[in-house]
């Protein structure tokens, strides 16, 4: 129901309030607090999404909390996530309140979803979980994260083509027009564990993460909530504003 659909972490020390000076929005998937997905997260990126401190992890299959450090790439990081909508900034007459209202609907009218097995993946230079078998139900619920809030997004800035280079002709098309170039069907579900790495970071990283988190690959994760974070600019991290539940 949709008044049942309440802010999973709004209790929780630390939490992002509900502002309007943000100067972008996104929309992820973080895990539901308490499950084994969010603890690792926590001891992975030595801090909540919420921005708040906690011991990073540097014992547990690593060898050192420096090269943990150097594996999570702390700053702009907002913590363990999967992305569904890029970063975007709001349309001149639009509010968080807004925002936050079409999210909440939004969520509410949709089932949860189950990623089956895991794998632990490269994505060019980053690490990441994604699904064994790919999942058509993760495709289309991002698709309609775009369309469901095209509207309410500004023009995205323009994108230089010779910044990305490495972009297909159509990924350029999607940057331009939705300020992302995997959108759409060029999409996959992913969830993301380092920033960028060179060739011998990540098959260490890849080799030491893997027995920590074989269990959870082995029983996959669900996909219950979409959370909403706000980027205020600048270079500190993205905040959580809220965790809506898929179903109410």
């Amino acid at each position: 129901m949709l008044n049942c659909a309440h802010l999973d972490n709004q209790n929780q020390k630390g939490a992002a309030p509900s502002q309007t000076s943000f100067a972008r929005y996104a929309i992820y998937f973080t895990p539901r607090p308490g499950t084994a997905l969010a603890a690792f997260g926590r001891s992975w990126f030595g801090r909540a999404n919420d921005g708040a401190t906690l011991e990073a992890f540097s014992t547990t299959g690593l060898p050192s909390s420096g090269f943990a450090k150097i594996a999570s790439v702390p700053g702009r990081y907002t913590g363990l996530h999967a992305l569904f909508r890029a970063p975007f900034g709001l349309r001149d007459g639009v509010g968080l309140d807004d925002l936050k209202a079409r999210l909440i609907t939004f969520a509410a009218r949709r089932k949860p979803v189950e990623t089956g097995p895991l794998t632990l993946a490269r994505c060019g230079r980053y690490l990441v979980l994604r699904p064994i078998e790919p999942m058509a139900a993760f495709d289309w619920l991002a698709t309609q994260c775009v369309s469901a809030f095209e509207d309410f997004a500004a023009d995205p800035n323009e994108a230089d083509g010779d910044e990305h280079p490495h972009l297909s002709p159509y990924q350029r098309l999607l940057l331009k027009s939705f300020g992302h170039p995997h959108v759409m069907s060029e999409y996959r579900f992913s969830i993301t564990l380092t920033g960028p790495l060179d060739t011998s970071h990540l098959e260490r990283v890849s080799q030491a993460l893997w027995p920590v988190i074989e269990e959870i690959c082995a029983d996959g994760v669900t996909v219950d909530g979409l959370s909403l974070f706000g980027d205020t600019g600048g270079r500190t991290p993205m905040r959580m504003i809220g965790r809506y539940r898929l179903g109410g």
